[in-house]
């Protein structure tokens, strides 16, 4: 299926395309990537859950699972209880009426272009939603039908965690996504998300900026979102060209005449069977000194040669000091 064909899908259809179980790739090599994928897009009766998991060396509500096999297993081991109370290792931001009036001031707190599967634009949702769409911006979530355990990625920590509340969001407009957050009551909680860098016509799978738990009988209500667009994304393709060397390293190559004090390109890890991006986080790494017309091969700590995919670059001049 090309990319024209995969656009005119609406959500429905593209969960069909969504089936199959991902194999665990294991290996005891430090730079080698721990993957364990699985996904089934969430759009209204449908649950989309994505497990992965990606290790590198430096730098809501929701519908239930209800088939069970692999997924449940995957999600549910053995007689853990995803709902149950975790405020004992929860990191959560108290969320008062001042942090509120801060959100609405400097995000976009207008509701009239939102709306979820279970209530009318405009108004708060009555019950736990599976898909909430912004016409204002032209994207969706699907909430994912159970907690995520894994890697956490977002800070580029890699920390294991277990039953962090993740969503799919997907970009359905034709112009990228910069960078947006998107923040939520829950309660007396402020849960956001945070995608950066996400192409026209596309998805990720972003983790909670505060690995807030997962609770499929918690309501989110939006406060506020901020969204940052540009046509298309910066790469400083007259001056450097990225190669991926297919051993986790990347060389950078100098096109000029002339020696490039810092270049940076930036990277995301992306999941080609399933067409998603996982991990609203983008990666950045560094080179400095590159010889005209030279080259210079990195090894970004979090780069997987065939997961990772480039997603701008530019020369920069060093800081001062």
């Amino acid at each position: 299926m090309n990319d024209e064909e995969r656009r005119d899908l609406n959500p429905q259809e593209e969960a069909k395309q969504v089936e199959e179980t991902v194999k665990a790739v294991n290996s005891k090599s430090k730079s080698t990537l721990i993957w364990t994928a699985v996904a089934v897009v969430a759009v209204l009766a449908i649950a989309l859950v994505i497990f992965f998991n990606a290790r590198g060396g430096s730098n809501g509500s929701g519908s239930a699972d209800s088939e069970g096999g692999a997924i449940s297993s995957l999600f549910h081991k053995g007689d853990k209880d995803k709902n149950k109370d975790n405020a004992d290792d929860e990191d959560v931001t108290a969320l008062t009426d001042e942090k509120v009036a801060q959100y609405e001031t400097i995000g976009d707190s207008n509701k009239s272009g939102i709306s979820t599967d279970v209530s009318g634009a405009g108004e708060a949702p009555a019950a736990p939603w599976t898909t909430l769409n912004d016409t204002d911006y032209g994207v969706h979530f699907s909430t994912l039908a159970a907690g995520y355990d894994g890697y956490y990625i977002e800070d580029g920590s890699d920390e294991e965690v277990q039953n962090v509340l993740a969503m799919q969001f997907f970009n359905d407009s034709d112009q990228a996504i910069q960078y947006a957050e998107y923040v939520f009551r829950v309660d007396s909680t402020a849960v956001s998300f945070k995608i950066s860098n996400l192409p026209a016509h596309q998805s990720c799978v972003v983790l909670e900026a505060n690995r807030h738990k997962y609770n499929s009988g918690e309501v989110l209500e939006l406060i506020s979102r901020v969204v940052a667009k540009v046509d298309t994304l910066p790469f400083a393709s007259d001056q450097v060209l990225l190669v991926d060397n297919s051993d986790n390293t990347v060389t950078i190559m100098n096109l000029t005449n002339e020696t490039l004090p810092v270049v940076r390109f930036f990277y995301k890890y992306f999941y080609e069977d399933q067409n998603t991006f996982l991990g609203g986080i983008t990666y950045t790494a560094t080179a400095e000194d590159i010889p005209a017309m030279g080259s210079v091969t990195v090894s970004p700590g979090h780069f997987e040669s065939g997961v990772s995919m480039f997603m701008g670059s530019g020369v920069y001049e060093k800081d001062a000091g």
